[in-house]
């Protein structure tokens, strides 16, 4: 991969971030409604939700802070890819991008690289906030163990995001990975509580979730201290599903871009 290509589309999605300036403060905003938001609620559902969360440290607004922020790299890793596309399309720059010597995986990585920077950023900001003025706390966090199980997400969730995009390149309009994983992995894969407190059948179904692991990761390893010793199950469930995910979205990806310049659709929408 030529190296100027990343950083050229990075500081393009730089500037045109940092110009729309009353957008890029609204951000900040939003970071800290949710961080108050979540705080006056933990205070009425505190004493509720103690038993679902002991081994979180019982503290809800910690348990839900982190969860709200992880969830950012879902949207991030589902939406950024296919929203990139769909934007080229409309501006008509799409197929004059492809049909230079960029290779569609250098493209589809530089194009999301501010989007990822930029949720990176988020969930360090929620940390560094929620502790300073939110009572966040980490309890002896497992730092190195924590950004494993962050990296894989990235990983599992830009693998998911591929495939989205290339339904956009042969669907053009809808896009059922997008809807499926958003839905299913905010009711099931425990950003907003406890799956204990789930029925057993819809605890099983969230095995099959990739942000159920990724967050228990977080949580065990931010909230609690564990290791890798302790988390196998979860470490290893992660890593199988990013690699299911990543060898899928290459397949779906190879196909997509061959369908369409096969049709001459690359710039339809």
């Amino acid at each position: 991969m030529n190296r100027s290509k990343p950083y050229a589309f990075l500081w393009k999605d730089l500037v045109v971030a940092s110009s729309y300036r009353l957008a890029f403060v609204m951000q900040f905003l939003a970071v800290a409604l949710t961080l108050t938001m979540f705080y006056f609620l933990a205070q009425l559902i505190d004493t509720t939700m103690n038993p679902y969360l002991e081994k979180y440290g019982g503290d809800y607004f910690s348990f839900v802070l982190i969860g709200v922020a992880v969830s950012n790299y879902l949207s991030t890793g589902l939406n950024s890819f296919s929203a990139r596309i769909r934007e080229e399309q409309v501006l008509g720059t799409l197929e004059a991008v492809l049909s230079t010597p960029t290779r569609f995986s250098t493209y589809l990585i530089s194009s999301s690289m501010w989007s990822f920077i930029w949720a990176s950023f988020q969930i360090v900001l929620y940390l560094i906030v929620g502790v300073l003025f939110f009572d966040l706390r980490l309890t002896n966090p497992n730092i190195p163990v924590a950004l494993i199980f962050l990296s894989l997400t990235v990983v599992s969730f830009s693998s998911l995001g591929i495939l989205a995009a290339s339904f956009i390149l042969v669907m053009k309009r809808g896009n059922p990975v997008n809807w499926i994983f958003t839905s299913l992995s905010r009711l099931l894969g425990g950003v907003y509580f406890p799956l204990t407190v789930l029925p057993d059948w819809l605890q099983d179904a969230a095995k099959f979730i990739p942000l159920t692991y990724s967050l228990e990761g977080m949580r065990m390893s931010l909230l609690s201290g564990h290791g890798l010793g302790s988390l196998q199950r979860e470490l290893l469930s992660l890593i199988a599903f990013t690699v299911v995910a990543l060898f899928v979205g290459i397949l779906a990806a190879r196909f997509a871009i061959n369908r369409a310049r096969r049709d001459g659709t690359l710039g339809q929408y």
